[in-house]
């Protein structure tokens, strides 16, 4: 709940959620509301909820949110480089602008849980990943795809190869590339039965670009079970064969596990 609060009432704009939180408590639509306070008004009454009852749980709404709020408050207090940009696009109602932070914060977020050091690239630089992140062996450049396909990329395994394509033009190659691609997770159906066809979209990308270290396929799975719901973060990585710099095994090593 500290984490909650501390990302509702000192990390983001105070003026815009107070705005927004107003209209949800006047009964406004959802679909009237920005997501990120969809999911935390929810959460709240959950939480009030529990507290009234004397009990404790979790739902998927306070799972998001309290996941979201520890990795930017960690952030934060890092004065990780480049996160209040992040942050304005986390709360813009331009959605892909959001949902695009929210990955790219995730990602960081796991990487600096993971003792390593990150900062956000500056945007609009025409050769410029999402995140360079650096251990003391050495530097990685990695780029953020969440997965939103248009109405022309009909084609949802065709369209994760197209992403790639797009990925790569912005590593700067002097350090090695890793492309994360967030997959909505009620495409994982379609995602796992066609595991084949993807195999051979994923390892022809990397054939066709010495650029891309490896490319790490995400998703969050949240099911309900005996009264309870369990959380699973999926991801499925490939690294390139003939990679210009080979995936580096101090980010690999426990990189999948998140």
């Amino acid at each position: 709940m500290n984490e909650i609060n501390e990302l509702i009432h000192v990390n983001l704009n105070k003026e815009w959620m107070a705005g927004e939180w107003q209209k949800k408590e006047a009964g406004e639509l959802p679909e009237n509301i920005h997501p990120l306070v969809n999911v935390a008004f929810t959460a709240h009454q959950q939480i009030n909820q529990f507290i009234k009852n004397n009990s404790t749980g979790m739902t998927p709404e306070i799972f998001e949110l309290s996941e979201l709020a520890i990795k930017i408050n960690e952030m934060k207090r890092r004065n990780v480089k480049g996160l209040q940009f992040r942050l304005n696009n986390l709360i813009s109602f331009d959605f892909n602008l959001y949902r695009t932070a929210r990955y790219e914060i995730q990602i960081a977020g796991m990487l600096l849980q993971r003792s390593h050091q990150v900062e956000f690239l500056e945007e609009g630089i025409s050769t410029s990943p999402d995140i360079l992140v650096s251990n003391p062996k050495g530097q990685c450049e990695i780029e953020c795809k969440h997965k939103e396909p248009n109405l022309d990329q009909i084609d949802y395994i065709q369209s994760i190869y197209n992403n790639t394509q797009t990925a790569r033009k912005q590593f700067s190659k002097q350090y090695p590339g890793v492309i994360f691609i967030e997959i909505k997770k009620s495409r994982y159906d379609e995602f796992e039965a066609e595991s084949n066809r993807l195999k051979k979209e994923i390892v022809r990308a990397l054939r066709n670009s010495s650029s891309i270290s490896a490319i790490l396929l995400s998703s969050k799975i949240a099911f309900e079970e005996k009264a309870d719901y369990v959380y699973r973060h999926r991801v499925l990585g490939f690294t390139n064969q003939k990679p210009r710099h080979s995936m580096p095994n101090w980010l690999s090593s426990n990189l999948v596990d998140n």
